[in-house]
């Protein structure tokens, strides 16, 4: 069904992460644009959880070809396109653009105020701000402190129903471990994740994996034995793994998708660094902890990948259980007011 309202339109075609990083921009967006849909181009899964979690109105998927239709031109535009352009006074994209083709397609087709930016730069600043400076102009650069994504219900009996069928009850004092990434080379090694598993353990919690498609070699490294005594979880969805995290206890992962979301859910998140620039990409939330191993020396991600010593992720496990511990007695004193 097509809507009669003015929309605001925002392009992005980033991972998991990185889409989530533009949260608290799509929210002063949406602020200064109340009466407007605010349409998403993105990829599936996350378009659908920030449209049912009430971030944007509607989404479309980026897997159906639209954008390359916006590179083309007026002409080849697809239907869904051309007519959100016809009731645009805003539109977005946070993408490359070298020859201005997106712009140019946005322009005529009538957008009066169009916005096309990679929202990198030499200057060490975190990616959430890169996104509100690419709009600050037209919207404003105030918003409202930590952003914190509110899921239906539906979302949390799905994960429920998920959760019971490899034996977890609702009640259960669960951490969630996540040690994959979209990276292996932003993953500590095996040793260390058994004992964080361990330490979990011994603080009377439940630890589980995650896997997603991407994790499967990450796990591996666990080995067998390793994994014996601890419960690997599948969601079969992005919306199902968003209701997991949001009933746990807390959160372990790397620099990850996962860890942004588990974050923006307000979970005591506890998020493990290595080559990666916390400074520029550490989830943010009222309760996150970042810990990093020694400062990363590659020039560039072909260093890294052919790096040996990875010092920069010989993360500390203890100081990982005491960022979890730390978290762990604030979010308490804040829920239990």
């Amino acid at each position: 069904m097509v809507s009669a309202l003015r929309n605001v339109f925002v392009i992005h075609p980033g991972g998991l992460g990185d889409v989530l990083l533009a949260v608290p921009t799509l929210q002063v967006i949406r602020s200064r644009y109340p009466k407007h849909d605010l349409v998403l181009l993105a990829g599936t899964e996350v378009g659908r959880l920030l449209q049912q979690c009430g971030v944007v109105d509607r989404f479309l998927p980026m897997e159906s070809g639209h954008l390359a239709t916006l590179f083309i031109g007026p002409p080849q535009l697809s239907p869904a396109i051309a007519e959100i352009l016809k009731r645009c006074d805003l539109a977005v994209g946070w993408l490359s653009d070298s020859d201005g083709a997106l712009l140019g397609t946005l322009r005529e087709g009538g957008v009066p105020y169009a916005i096309v930016e990679a929202p990198m730069s030499g200057i060490r600043r975190h990616q959430s701000e890169r996104f509100l400076a690419s709009v600050e102009r037209v919207v404003g650069a105030d918003h409202e402190g930590p952003v914190i994504l509110t899921l239906p219900e539906s979302f949390l009996q799905n994960s429920l129903a998920n959760l019971k069928r490899v034996g977890l009850e609702e009640g259960m004092d669960y951490v969630v471990c996540h040690p994959g990434s979209g990276s292996l080379h932003k993953c500590v090694s095996a040793d260390r994740w058994l004992d964080i598993l361990r330490g979990c353990q011994n603080r009377g919690f439940l630890p589980f994996i995650i896997v997603g498609p991407a994790d499967e070699k990450a796990v591996q490294t666990l080995g067998e034995e390793g994994l014996k005594k601890v419960l690997i979880v599948r969601p079969q969805s992005l919306g199902v793994l968003a209701g997991i995290l949001a009933q746990a206890r807390a959160y372990i992962g790397h620099d990850s998708g996962v860890t942004h979301l588990s974050a923006l859910l307000g979970i005591p998140t506890v998020a493990m660094f290595g080559p990666t620039d916390p400074v520029q990409w550490a989830p943010r939330g009222p309760y996150v902890s970042v810990v990093t191993g020694e400062a990363c020396s590659c020039v560039g991600w072909d260093a890294v990948r052919t790096c040996r010593e990875k010092t920069c992720l010989q993360v500390p496990v203890r100081g990982v259980l005491h960022g979890l511990d730390g978290l762990l007695a604030r979010y308490r004193q804040v829920t239990n007011s």
